[in-house]
């Protein structure tokens, strides 16, 4: 089966050289004879084949690479065959959990979360969008998925001419399942999610590692910031923690203290303002053995750099003044915008203006079902910190 082809121009072919999956419409020297969401072959300007892409005629990215062979007999039946793949290798994690991440998974414009009976589905490209049935019957096929919602409610979608919107896709038969209360049981917890209003897909499942590994890392007194829903706290409380968690968004602590109460566990809960409150907690004297920093992402965009960096920087330098001799920090940054190393110099400058001894035990990145691509440094976009302060 031939398809269209789109020919790149030598500094698009320059790009494609490097690996990154993005063609910018830039890139593209002659554009296909092909409609939104189309599979287009990739041609060189010496007329070799670059891969096989999806084609969006909408917005900057004029096309996104998938690992398809240019020879495949039926794309359709193989785009859907990775989906197998990315299901496959989710074996063994928790009942909630990512089980397409996109590019990462060789199905750009794709994301796909499962919270337990219940399927939350993005579609953020043309191509995706039009295939939107045959995916999610491949995925009920794997899973057994009662409930899907679909969360086409992210602006990126509207840079591929798509609307913006959300629904309940495929409805529980039973009508047992209510996809604004999803029940999953994971860690010894149970947790609550609503697929309808919830953050990101109903919740923020790249951590859900870190948050195990908190519960063992930390002990004592400790403090929560940008706690959101609980994913921290509930796990540092069920360790025998004393948490107090710290959000501006009362909803979101409204929830919190309703999944504390189904799972029998004592948080102490204050909607405040984050960077006043620990300011009010350092004049006062207050002191923690343990501190969570997990706040949204300061840096968006390249221009937003600086400013997010001095963000970071006041949160990590008044959290490190708070911590008692040999306390634990767990720093986070999901900037992709801020890299490693940047995230890193952040904290080692708020140290030494802290004037703390901050020793780094641990560092770690998003749940392993939140694959990223090595040669889209971008996508590897959560930096976790374990430290000790002394």
């Amino acid at each position: 089966m031939s398809l269209p082809s789109l020919t790149l121009t030598p500094k698009g072919a320059a790009r494609l050289r490097k690996g990154h999956p993005w063609i910018y419409r830039s890139d593209v020297a002659a554009p296909p004879a092909a409609r939104g969401g189309d599979f287009v072959s990739v041609r060189l300007p010496d007329g070799r084949s670059g891969g096989v892409c999806t084609f969006s005629d909408q917005g900057q990215l004029a096309a996104r690479l998938t690992p398809l062979s240019v020879d495949a007999s039926d794309f359709e039946a193989a785009f859907l065959s990775l989906v197998d793949l990315a299901v496959a290798r989710r074996a063994g994690r928790p009942a909630a959990c990512r089980l397409v991440n996109g590019d990462a998974d060789g199905l750009p414009g794709l994301i796909v979360d499962r919270y337990g009976p219940a399927l939350s589905v993005q579609c953020l490209t043309q191509a995706t969008d039009r295939r939107r049935a045959a995916l999610v019957a491949r995925l009920r096929s794997l899973t057994g998925a009662r409930v899907v919602v679909a969360r086409d409610d992210v602006k990126v979608r509207a840079f591929e001419g798509l609307p913006l919107e959300k629904s309940v896709f495929v409805a529980d038969a039973e009508g047992a399942i209510d996809p604004a209360d999803v029940l999953v049981e994971m860690h010894g917890l149970r947790l609550r999610y609503d697929l309808l209003s919830g953050q990101k897909t109903g919740g923020f499942l790249d951590q859900t590692d870190n948050r195990v590994a908190a519960a063992a890392f930390l002990h004592g007194e400790a403090l929560d910031c940008f706690s959101y829903d609980g994913g921290f706290s509930l796990h540092l409380a069920a360790a025998g923690c004393r948490v107090t968690a710290v959000d501006s968004s009362g909803p979101a602590l409204a929830r919190l203290a309703q999944r504390a109460a189904d799972n029998g566990l004592d948080i102490t809960l204050a909607e405040e303002n984050v960077f006043d409150l620990l300011r009010a907690y350092e004049r006062d004297g207050r002191r923690f053995d343990a501190i969570v920093l997990d706040p949204p992402a300061f840096a968006k965009s390249r221009d937003a750099v600086e400013a997010g960096r001095r963000a970071y920087k006041e949160i990590n330098l008044r959290g490190l003044k708070l911590l008692r001799p040999g306390g634990r920090l767990v720093t986070c940054s999901c900037s992709a915008h801020m890299d490693r190393a940047g995230f890193e110099t952040m904290l080692a400058e708020a140290a030494a203006d802290a004037r703390r001894f901050v020793r780094v035990v641990e560092r770690r990145s998003a749940a392993p079902d939140h694959p990223t691509l090595v040669t889209a440094p971008e996508t590897d976009y959560l930096k976790v910190l374990f430290a000790e302060a002394h």
